[in-house]
């Protein structure tokens, strides 16, 4: 049997809105809630009557790089540079790093293409877990309690 959400339920994992703010939420602590952007790498906590809970859809995200590499680089190394290549700020300091240090910029060169499609089934939870589940479930994970989602629901 499968837990679904109730409408409205702030469940950790689940994206949700204030204001202008889309995050996580991280932490719902009675009245408060506190939500983490990923991407900027901020948290805000605010009133839960200024939280609503936002749609989301489980997709994968694909990185690809063409790159030349020596024989016998360490996972951890190429996974830092493949990092500092995704993000753009990590990208100009790496450049400008290198300009100032009269060096050649080309380890800030190559270009990452990112894909993004739907997962093919299940549901998806940020703890990694999978759950059988229609597009557009969104449902609480058997394995953590965070909130699990599936593939986007096209209009």
């Amino acid at each position: 049997m499968v837990d679904a959400r109730a409408p409205g339920e702030l469940l950790l994992g689940g994206w949700a809105r204030s204001g202008t703010i889309v995050g996580l939420v991280a932490a719902v602590d009675g009245e408060q809630v506190t939500l983490f952007d990923p991407g900027e790498r901020t948290r805000t906590t605010v009133a839960r009557t200024e939280v609503e809970a936002v749609p989301a859809g489980a997709v994968t995200v694909s990185v690809s790089v063409d790159l030349p590499v020596p024989h016998g680089i360490d996972e951890h190394s190429l996974r830092r540079w493949i990092a500092s290549l995704t993000d753009p700020h990590l990208r100009d300091r790496a450049l400008a790093a290198l300009t100032e240090s009269e060096l050649d910029e080309g380890a800030a060169l190559p270009s990452v293409r990112v894909d993004v499609r739907p997962v093919e089934s299940g549901s998806v939870c940020l703890c990694g877990a999978r759950t059988p589940a229609p597009a557009g479930a969104e449902l609480r994970c058997t394995s953590c309690g965070r909130l699990a989602v599936g593939a986007p629901v096209r209009p």
